[in-house]
């Protein structure tokens, strides 16, 4: 099944009354719905959100969400400058990896403590 519950998808297709009918009883075009059902093995699998009628995989395209985008600002500084640089902005947001991590503890012995607090906000 290409399908799941849960999944948001488009119809446009003949509907039919039951999953195993024959001869639809409606058509839907761009219909955006939930597929609430699956009869599984059945001529018409799929049903979906207010009981919409039963329709077959052919009838349904995902549903794409555009993606959204955000624009943030990024500060890049060496890890020499690190230690200034959290000391004058102390709310701003500071990521590193564990090597990067490491590298300034062993430039800044004296404060390992001021660092650990940074590093817990």
């Amino acid at each position: 099944m290409k399908y799941r519950v849960g999944d948001k998808v488009i119809i446009t297709g003949e509907l039919y009354y039951s999953s195993s009918a024959t001869k639809p009883t409606s058509y839907v075009k761009d219909k955006h719905t939930t597929i609430t059902r699956i009869s599984v093995g059945s001529r018409h699998p799929y049903n979906s959100t207010g009981d919409l009628g039963w329709c077959d995989e052919k009838s349904i395209t995902p549903e794409v969400t555009p993606p959204v985008t955000k624009e943030i600002e990024v500060t890049l500084i060496d890890k020499e400058d690190l230690i200034g640089y959290v000391k004058e902005h102390p709310e701003d947001i500071v990521v590193m990896n564990g090597k990067q991590f490491k590298d300034v503890f062993g430039l800044w012995e004296q404060d390992k403590h001021f660092m650990i607090t940074i590093i817990n906000k």
